[in-house]
């Protein structure tokens, strides 16, 4: 079974299908078959609706995959039912507390080339029959846990992690909301798109890394810290005033040797001690070991 690294959804990964740069999409060679993964924590009934219920496509079938897990399967109808190329199909999954979908489709991208006798959808029709029929939720893994699947590794001590999709959220307090959980309210850091994979030769990844964190150390108002294993470059607060409102944001771009990982925080006055000298904590135990 191939789990998306730090999510739930998993599925039989036929060989003719890898990810290639983000290991929550996977392609075939030639990309006319695509496979994608997104997952979010629940929040509320409208938020549910964009995976749930989403617009312009058609509902197929619902059920159960397992006890607990509810499942429903829509054909997007952007594209004809009768093309021979063209078509995606979603299956949505979740529980009391997380919703997850995972996307297949297929197409000749918009290239005569890539037509072939009897369309994409006949051609790939095997594997994505057998693809369907694996597909399976895995209980939700702990926050180091999925880390380690994305190679991430940080020290996660008084910061009340959680996974939404390929982010990992952190706070000083235990959220108090479903929005709080999600990162829409309150104090958090933000490490996102922890999916996404380096590409090219480690020598190329390296001299890659180097210039973007030169780029990043001369920009006005930065400053640079300094963990055992990674460096990251901590850019200038912005403050936004709402009314008698006062929050705050600052962003940290981090670099391993060959990987760079973008950090953000968002916070109130009142605790913008607090999440500075945790945002600090973080990038100075952060490690992005070698792809």
């Amino acid at each position: 079974m191939y789990f998306v690294p730090g999510g739930r959804i998993g599925f039989q990964r036929p060989a003719t299908i890898t990810p290639q740069t983000n290991s929550w999409h996977l392609l075939s060679s030639d990309h006319t078959l695509q496979v994608e993964v997104r997952e979010a924590l629940r929040i509320d009934a409208d938020w549910d609706e964009r995976m749930w219920a989403p617009a312009r496509h058609a509902l197929i079938a619902s059920g159960f995959l397992s006890p607990g897990i509810e499942h429903r399967h829509f054909r997007d109808q952007r594209f004809d039912e009768h093309d021979a190329d063209y078509a995606a199909n979603t299956h949505v999954f979740r529980d009391d507390h997380w919703i997850g979908q995972i996307r297949i489709s297929t197409s000749t991208l918009g290239s005569q080339f890539m037509s072939v006798p009897g369309g994409q959808i006949a051609r790939w029709r095997d594997v994505t029959d057998a693809l369907i029929a694996s597909l399976a939720v895995r209980p939700s893994p702990s926050a180091s846990e999925a880390l380690a699947e994305l190679r991430v590794y940080l020290t996660l001590d008084d910061l009340n992690p959680r996974l939404v999709g390929n982010q990992l959220i952190l706070s000083i307090a235990p959220p108090a909301t479903p929005l709080e959980a999600s990162g829409v309210n309150g104090s958090y850091i933000l490490l996102s798109q922890l999916s996404l994979l380096p590409l090219g030769s480690p020598e190329k990844l390296e001299q890659t890394t180097n210039a973007a964190f030169a780029l990043y150390q001369g920009t006005p108002g930065s400053r640079v810290i300094a963990g055992s294993d990674c460096r990251g470059v901590v850019l200038r607060e912005n403050r936004r005033a709402d009314g008698d409102e006062v929050t705050f944001s600052t962003k940290v771009m981090a670099f391993g040797r060959t990987r760079q990982l973008e950090i953000s925080s968002h916070y109130s006055l009142g605790d913008r001690d607090r999440i500075l000298q945790a945002l600090e904590r973080v990038v100075l135990s952060l490690s992005l070991p070698d792809g």
